[in-house]
C-alpha cells in the first residue's frame, strides 16, 4: 500500500508542475507577397547533356515546329563580254600615263567578214577556215586570192553544180540563160540585170523593126524579149556579135552572190542585189 501512494504521489506532482510550465507562443502571421515572388514555384530537373538543350525534364512538352532554312540556288557565275574593235592610238594606264615604249602591241583583233575573226594583214585564203564550205576547184583560186572579193560574196551556202547554159556574146558584154529560167545580161561597164525569161511558143522570135548592122545579130526568143524591152540593158550591151548557143557551165551559190564560170572558160563572180558584177576573174 505504503508503494501504491508514492506512486500517485509523484504523479500529482508531475501533473502541477507541467501545469505551471508558460505555454509555447503562436507563430505571427507570414508576410504577404507580391510580384514575381507570388508565383507558385515547382522543382524542375535540369539534363546536362554533350549538346546544352533549352528543353528541361518534366516541363510539358512543346508542339511547336520551326521553319528549316532552304538555301537559294547557286547563281552562274557572269561572264565578260569581250571587246571587240581596233584600238588606235598608243596604250596608257587607267590614271592617263602611256605605258612603257618597249611594251609589245598586239594586232587588232577584228571581226572578218565571212562571221570569223582573224588578225588584220593575215592571207587572204585564211578566211577558208571560217566557212563550213569551200569555193569548189573551178572558183578557188579566184576567190582565195581576193580579200575583197571575199566580202563582197560571204561563204559558198551549197556545193557548186555544172549546167547547160544558153550564152550570147555581145558588143559590149554577154547574156546568160540557166535552167530555172533566169537571164544574166552583164555589161563590159560591170552593171548585171537580173530578169525573169517570160518569152513562150506562140510569141515571135524577134522583131523585125531591129536591123542589125552588118555582121551583127539581133537576140532572139528569150534573150530577144529581155533585150527589146528594156532600153537598159539593149543599150548597154549593142548587139549581138554570134547568136546564141548552148555551152557547159559551172554555177555556185553565195552568202550574197554566185560565180559562174561561162564563155570561154572565164569566171565572174555575180551581185543580183548590188546590180553589179565582176570578172573575168583569176582561173
Amino acid at each position: 500500500m505504503r508503494g501504491v501512494g508514492w506512486l500517485v504521489l509523484a504523479l500529482a506532482i508531475f501533473v502541477l508542475s507541467a501545469c505551471g510550465a508558460e505555454a509555447p507562443a503562436v507563430p505571427p502571421d507570414p508576410p504577404v507577397l507580391t510580384g514575381f515572388d507570388a508565383l507558385p514555384k515547382q522543382l524542375a530537373t535540369v539534363a546536362l547533356t554533350p549538346t546544352p538543350s533549352p528543353v528541361l525534364v518534366g516541363a510539358p512538352a512543346s508542339g511547336l515546329t520551326y521553319p528549316t532554312h532552304t538555301p537559294a540556288p547557286p547563281r552562274p557565275t557572269p561572264t565578260l563580254t569581250p571587246y571587240v574593235g581596233i584600238f588606235l592610238g598608243r596604250p596608257t594606264s587607267e590614271s592617263g600615263e602611256a605605258l612603257a615604249d618597249d611594251i609589245p602591241t598586239l594586232a587588232p583583233f577584228v571581226v572578218g567578214p565571212l562571221g570569223g575573226s582573224g588578225l588584220l594583214g593575215g592571207l587572204a585564203g585564211d578566211s577558208l577556215t571560217r566557212c563550213a564550205l569551200t569555193p569548189d576547184p573551178p572558183f578557188l583560186a579566184s576567190y582565195t586570192a581576193d580579200a575583197a572579193l571575199q566580202e563582197r560574196l560571204g561563204c559558198p551556202v551549197a556545193m557548186g553544180r555544172a549546167e547547160q547554159l544558153a550564152a550570147q556574146p555581145f558588143e559590149r558584154g554577154a547574156m546568160y540563160w540557166r535552167q530555172n529560167g533566169q537571164i544574166y545580161a552583164l555589161a563590159a561597164s560591170g552593171q548585171l540585170w537580173q530578169v525573169t525569161d517570160a518569152w513562150h511558143e506562140g510569141l515571135p522570135p524577134d522583131d523585125p523593126a531591129f536591123s542589125p548592122p552588118a555582121g551583127l545579130v539581133q537576140p532572139v526568143r528569150g534573150f530577144g524579149l529581155a533585150w527589146r524591152t528594156n532600153t537598159a540593158i539593149r543599150d548597154a550591151l549593142g548587139w549581138g556579135v554570134q547568136p546564141e548557143a548552148l555551152i557547159s557551165g559551172y554555177w555556185q551559190d553565195f552568202e550574197r552572190g554566185a560565180m559562174l564560170q561561162g564563155l570561154s572558160g572565164q569566171i565572174v563572180a555575180l551581185f543580183p542585189a548590188e546590180g553589179q558584177y565582176a570578172g573575168p576573174l583569176l582561173r
